[in-house]
């Protein structure tokens, strides 16, 4: 590994950003959405960091490049496309103790910036090095499909009740036990659905009650490109998926690798439900027939294929 991770509270930066093109204006845009102060020196601007500027929301000097300019400032980012003046603020950084980015040259970066999923403050950062940058967009897309919109409301939840559940509950077990429980519930990732699930599970985890079960309902489908994805979300959750014959293997593998799966039978509705009276996660795929049948179960998950 030869960049170490880190994540810097953007409270204590003050960043300078020389340039004022497009490049720049998507360091200042990324830089922006944090805490941190943003200079940007620069003879010309887009009308973005303009307008940026006017609103206050970071300081511009209209000139050129100067090493004072480093002083009190922890980051810069370089964005000019004059090699030697890249060259140059790199050497002065380094010796003001500044770390520089200077985009598209990694030779003369201290750091570089991740590609970023913010599901604020859930934030997900990937990075290869800089040797592979379409492969870092390729999964960066994936986890942007993968990872609910919802993911930053279940983080400042939990991150509010954390003091309470302290208190709540005793042990370290019956803590790590009840956020397992809650974060893989499929409510979980409705927000309108926290404060309940939270109290059942507070409930169910102090009285060491037996765990509930769940069931989602997944149609099937010829192939999984038309599989929704927060079907795909649900069928990597399952503890088992119990599938009809006709769904497509393609399907089947997409079902967590160490889930258990088992083939439906005649008496299905009975088969899952003593499954989920284990208190286990239950996927079940269902051919286009047999799903429209589940609409008069009580307590399932369901989720439709793409159309």
């Amino acid at each position: 590994m030869q960049y170490f991770p880190i994540f810097v509270d953007g409270e204590q930066l003050s960043v300078l950003v020389v340039g004022g093109g497009e490049v720049a204006t998507r360091k200042v845009e990324l830089m922006l959405k944090t805490p941190a102060q943003v200079t940007v020196v620069s003879p010309k601007l887009t009308k973005t960091i303009a307008a940026l500027a006017a609103d206050n929301r970071l300081t511009h000097i209209e000139g050129r490049y100067n090493k004072r300019l480093l002083e009190g400032k922890q980051l810069v980012f370089v964005a000019t496309a004059d090699n030697e003046l890249n060259q140059q603020i790199t050497h002065d950084a380094r010796a003001a103790g500044v770390l520089a980015n200077v985009v598209d040259s990694p030779a003369l970066c201290h750091f570089i910036t991740p590609s970023i999923v913010d599901r604020s403050p859930m934030i997900f950062a990937i990075s290869s090095e800089g040797k592979s940058p379409v492969l870092v967009r390729y999964w960066r897309e994936r986890l942007e499909t993968l990872l609910p919109q919802t993911m930053g409301a279940i983080a400042t939840f939990a991150g509010n009740k954390r003091s309470q559940i302290k208190q709540l509950l005793n042990s370290v077990t019956k803590r790590r036990n009840f956020w397992e429980l809650f974060f893989s519930s499929s409510r979980a990732e409705q927000p309108q659905h926290l404060d309940a699930l939270y109290d059942e599970l507070i409930a169910q985890v102090r009285d060491d009650k037996p765990v509930q079960g769940e069931l989602y309902v997944v149609q099937g489908t010829n192939t999984p490109d038309n599989l929704s994805l927060a079907g795909l979300r649900h069928m990597q959750k399952a503890d088992i998926a119990v599938y009809d014959r006709d769904i497509a293997p393609a399907i089947i593998e997409l079902v967590r690798r160490d889930a258990e799966r088992e083939v439906s039978q005649d008496n299905v509705e009975s088969q899952i439900f003593a499954l989920i009276n284990q208190g286990l996660r239950v996927c079940y795929i269902a051919s286009p027939t047999q799903y429209q049948q589940t609409k008069t179960w009580d307590h399932a998950l369901r989720l439709n294929s793409v159309t």
